[in-house]
């Protein structure tokens, strides 16, 4: 097992390294690429293609609980991953295994021949070609980044495309204007496609959305709401948008679709990492008290976050965060700043653009909470009151860090 796992690793690394960029946006390099295996992504049964800023991992997760309440197949495509790359690739319930991952990756290796290629789009070519070798009923798609230059875009034949709610992140690459944002998230679509638009908070994104819909001949599905008397899998009263959201998609492919099915369903999704309340592990064993774990990184994120926080009632808590040097750690903080007690703050293992603990320290000293410098995560959790509930977030390698920690498998 140790050895797969070793040609595992060296064979995500010789990949990583073909392109200087990790993000460099040409779908051109993906395209001659999957001609070499006659594009397997267009000969993909119902594909449902989800883009936008945040909901895009809950919303499919509560879709592939639902069609599998309904006994259908669903292979699933996520990112990124918190433990081991595997997690990005499900297929029929069960990760690919890593026999199978390094077959097909070696198979691209030889065909790509060392061309500039970057790690997404390489790791994407792998989920198209494992989701041809293993076929299901329904094959879901959650976009990286962006929208119209994401790898994943450029499947052609799909049934349905979703765009979750749109906010400001990775604007370096996106723009740092909500139309924008908007527009590449709308580059999903395609024409006479039905798309599924989930609540928005931005009305300029919103009629980006639907005069991109219009534009294309692609009609707007209404969206259904779930009661908030059906009991949800993932915490947080925010995940009935995107619980609704995914039963609106998923009554448009079952056509004699079952509510008591639909609510199974709902009630058995689980989404690590995102308002993860740990119940056991070391994390556990360390504090006996609450822990919760989330990987929300922007505002939007912390609003989540500062919502899930005003409906517990716990009195405040201590926050252990780390964040990437590319993250406005300062207003992420501020939005939910009345519920902390106190801030561990951390770097990030093993994370090159990571903000040191003293560099978090720093950003946030104007927020007048106490702050305590952290050698690391094991460091923060001993320093912390485990009479006080605890949330670690900031980053959803923290959470993937921590989650490592904890020992919990990520299945």
């Amino acid at each position: 097992m140790n050895n797969t796992k070793n040609k595992l690793s060296s064979t995500l690394k010789r990949l990583f390294d073909l392109h200087p960029k990790l993000i460099d946006f040409d779908l051109n390099r993906l395209k001659i690429l999957m001609d070499k295996f006659d594009n397997p992504q267009n000969t993909l049964d119902n594909v449902i293609h989800i883009a936008g800023t945040n909901g895009k991992g809950s919303t499919a997760t509560f879709l592939k609980e639902i069609f599998e309440a309904h006994d259908l197949s669903v292979n699933i495509y996520t990112s990124p991953h918190l433990i081991n790359f595997n997690e990005r690739i499900r297929i029929r319930k069960k990760l690919i295994s890593d026999e199978n991952l390094i077959k097909i990756l070696e198979k691209l290796e030889l065909k790509n021949n060392f061309n500039p290629i970057t790690f997404f789009e390489i790791t994407t070519a792998a989920a198209f070609i494992a989701f041809k070798s293993y076929p299901s009923d329904i094959n879901i798609f959650e976009t990286g980044l962006g929208g119209r230059l994401d790898a994943t875009n450029i499947i052609e034949n799909k049934k349905l495309t979703i765009i979750t709610k749109i906010g400001f992140d990775h604007e370096e690459f996106l723009g740092n204007q909500i139309e924008k944002i908007a527009k590449e998230k709308a580059g999903i679509m395609r024409e006479n496609v039905p798309v599924i638009i989930a609540k928005q908070n931005k009305g300029e994104a919103l009629k980006i959305l639907v005069n991109n819909a219009r534009e294309l001949g692609s009609k707007i599905i209404k969206i259904d709401k779930i009661s908030k008397n059906v009991k949800l899998g993932l915490l947080g009263k925010f995940q009935y948008e995107n619980a609704s959201t995914a039963f609106t998609a998923a009554k448009f492919l079952i056509p004699s679709i079952s509510l008591p099915k639909v609510e199974d369903g709902l009630s058995r999704a689980s989404w690590f990492a995102r308002i993860q309340k740990i119940n056991d592990g070391k994390i556990f064993d360390l504090r006996k008290n609450i822990t919760i774990i989330d990987g929300s990184h922007n505002k939007d994120g912390a609003i989540v976050l500062n919502q899930y926080l005003n409906e517990q009632s716990l009195g405040k808590w201590n926050l252990i965060i780390g964040m990437l040097n590319n993250r406005d750690i300062k207003d992420f903080v501020y939005i939910f700043k009345k519920h902390i007690n106190q801030i561990y703050a951390i770097k990030i293992p093993d994370t090159k653009n990571s903000y040191s603990a003293l560099e978090i320290k720093n950003k946030l000293d104007s927020l007048d909470l106490k702050i305590n410098i952290s050698k690391n995560l094991q460091n923060a959790l001993n320093k912390a009151d485990n009479k006080i509930p605890l949330l670690i977030t900031g980053s959803l390698y923290l959470a993937g860090h921590a989650l490592k920690f904890n020992k919990t498998i990520v299945c």
